[in-house]
């Protein structure tokens, strides 16, 4: 009699390491990616195959190369992946990409995307790739001859969000409050709108 296969996790325990591994990546693709499968591998340019054997836990070695788009992708240290003493609950460390926002009388205010924010993540990173690969010369969008790597972030930190900062001083929204739903909300929707440009 053939035996009906199941779909979806397996529910047989598996090898420590392998079963953090795959609690870990589950974690981050639910909480990071609404659980979305396609995205994460997008977002991670690791083979939505792979992806998806580690998220079921059928990969056994998923191989050194995978891991570290892993870490890439998401800043996440490489431990938090593989090692019990690194955040045992799972969940995942506060990180994101940081920049900073202009301020009056100040370097700026420090501001942090966080990964569940993953379309503006993947702009902001593409674009400062981008630009830092351009000679340091004043013709150069956004940034000009600027080399001091936290001066390229305020510089950019402030024309990514300028949207936001124009809603906040025309009273419609405020870059301040918890990082909540709304926020993460918010920060996808300006992802995908500098997507579309």
């Amino acid at each position: 009699m053939l035996r009906e296969r199941r779909r979806g996790r397996p529910t047989a325990l598996l090898a420590d390491s392998w079963s953090r591994l795959t609690s870990r990546v589950r974690r981050l693709v639910d909480d990071v990616h609404d659980g979305n499968l396609v995205e994460a591998s997008a977002h991670a340019g690791v083979p939505y195959a792979r992806l998806r054997d580690i998220h079921a836990g059928r990969a056994r070695n998923p191989g050194v190369a995978t891991l570290e788009r892993l870490v890439s992708a998401y800043g996440l240290p490489m431990e938090w992946f593989l090692d019990g003493a690194a955040s045992d609950d799972g969940t995942i460390p506060l990180a994101g990409w940081a920049g900073f926002l202009p301020e009056a009388g100040s370097p700026g205010r420090r501001i942090t995307v966080p990964h569940a924010a993953w379309p503006l993540i993947r702009v902001l990173v593409q674009l400062e790739q981008r630009l830092r690969d351009l000679p340091a010369t004043p013709d150069r969008p956004i940034i000009g001859s600027t080399t001091d790597p936290r001066a390229i972030r305020a510089q950019l930190t402030a024309f990514i969000f300028q949207p936001l900062l124009a809603a906040t001083a025309a009273g419609c929204d405020s870059l301040d409050g918890p990082p909540g739903d709304r926020w993460v909300a918010m920060l996808r929707d300006l992802g995908r709108f500098w997507r579309a440009r």
